[in-house]
């Protein structure tokens, strides 16, 4: 097991910061990094080879004891170290940059190697992106993170940061105030290979429509986020109108989900006069409303998303009830089939409420397609990910720590549509 070191510990001392490598300045921020914006717990694949870029999602530290890294990351004094740290360390990256600058010292005169000028900007940038998080939002209960996903050959990059929120005065029903791994591995899936996902167009299609999308319990909106972005890259919907409404219910959870999208889109994607566009809208499951639905959810969508709304007995039926009222119906066999995709984390004390998926809707075998249509399971695949880090969620819903985490996705349908 590795033994975890406290920052007053681990890190250079301040006073010495000027004579330590380049090397290790970058490991020294390479540890804050994992201790105080930590990734997503369960949120990365178990698979032969995966896209590799550089940026935070690459700089991990592994700890076994997640108890221990709890007690180190919710001490005040140590924190209050980290941040005289990396202000000690900013303070000397700027000197040595001004020296270099003006050309009063030399290389040698100064005593570091040609590496530390040209790694100083990337250090510096990173050194003050976490003094924010140290002093700042994370102080505060809240914490940004930022999100790379790409293609397996790194030809299609998408990037997003989202700021989590406190829970609701420990209100479960605002569990969406935090971004969940079930959240980050969907986002990853449909950016790797969009058409799997129904996001595909040809722009010699006739037919060309807009493409409606629909989350169901956005939460901080990293999926609808991941959608919108990755379909601003695509060459065939430079000009296909698009549209992605990511809903949510509660209160702060619904206003956190406005912040995170304005953030991260331009303006323009606002607006109707856009050809991509993006809306956030209070959807409430357990009580659909009989009066007309409000203009963004009034049309029937082509692509439904959730990532990890299946956490008390009621929500698969709910969301079954959601689906008639909002998955477009099969009506023309040249439009491939609407869907609904659904990924959920195998939680030991939720196995009853994630068994109700497939209770609730029945295998597409199982329905005689010349019925009345019905909602019904095309397929289903499970995914494993590595269970390290940040533990927020294991305390909430119930995952073991230290272990791995277990996924099932399903992609659900209608049962007479053309497969």
């Amino acid at each position: 097991m590795s033994v975890l070191c406290p920052p007053t510990t681990y890190l250079p001392p301040i006073a010495k910061i000027a004579s330590f490598s380049v090397t290790q300045l970058l490991d020294a921020l390479t540890y804050l990094q994992s201790l105080y914006h930590p990734e997503v717990r369960g949120s990365r694949r178990k698979r032969v080879q995966a896209p590799v870029f550089n940026g935070e999602q690459n700089s991990r530290l592994r700890h076994e004891d997640d108890n221990e890294l709890q007690v180190i990351r919710s001490d005040a004094f140590e924190r209050s170290y980290s941040i005289r740290w990396l202000t000690a360390l900013i303070a000397q990256l700027e000197v040595w940059q001004d020296l270099s600058h003006s050309g009063e010292a030399s290389l040698d005169d100064l005593g570091k190697p040609e590496p530390t000028f040209t790694h100083a900007e990337m250090i510096v940038q990173q050194a003050a992106s976490l003094l924010a998080i140290c002093a700042g939002v994370a102080a505060a209960g809240m914490i940004t993170r930022n999100f790379i996903f790409g293609s397996i050959d790194g030809q299609r990059r998408v990037e997003a940061q989202l700021t989590d929120i406190p829970l609701d005065n420990d209100d479960y029903r605002s569990v969406g105030a935090q971004t969940w791994g079930g959240a980050c591995v969907l986002a990853e899936m449909i950016v790797e290979d969009p058409e799997r996902f129904g996001l595909d167009f040809s722009p010699d299609d006739p037919k060309s429509r807009r493409l409606n999308v629909l989350e169901l319990g956005a939460g901080t909106g990293l999926v609808s986020l991941a959608i919108m972005k990755l379909l601003d890259t695509l060459p065939s919907f430079n000009h296909r109108e698009v549209s992605v409404v990511a809903t949510d219910f509660h209160p702060s959870v619904l206003a956190n989900l406005k912040s995170n999208i304005n953030a991260n889109v331009p303006s323009t994607h606002n607006q109707i006069t856009s050809t991509h566009f993006i809306t956030t809208h209070f959807l409430d499951w357990s009580s659909l409303s009989t009066a007309p639905p409000p203009n963004c959810l009034s049309y029937p969508f082509d692509v439904v998303f959730g990532a990890d709304i299946i956490y008390e007995a009621q929500h698969a039926v709910w969301i079954r009830d959601c689906l008639k009222a909002h998955l477009r119906r099969p009506f023309d066999s040249t439009i491939s089939p609407a869907a609904f995709h659904l990924v959920i984390p195998l939680r030991p004390t939720h196995t009853f409420e994630s068994s109700t998926v497939e209770s609730v809707f029945l295998k597409a075998s199982d329905v005689d397609p010349n019925d009345d249509a019905v909602l019904v399971i095309l397929s289903k695949e499970s995914i494993t990910c590595d269970a390290h880090g940040d533990a927020h969620g294991d305390y909430t819903r119930g995952q073991g720590l230290g272990e791995d985490v277990e996924y099932l996705y399903y992609r659900i349908g209608w049962s007479n549509a053309r497969l």
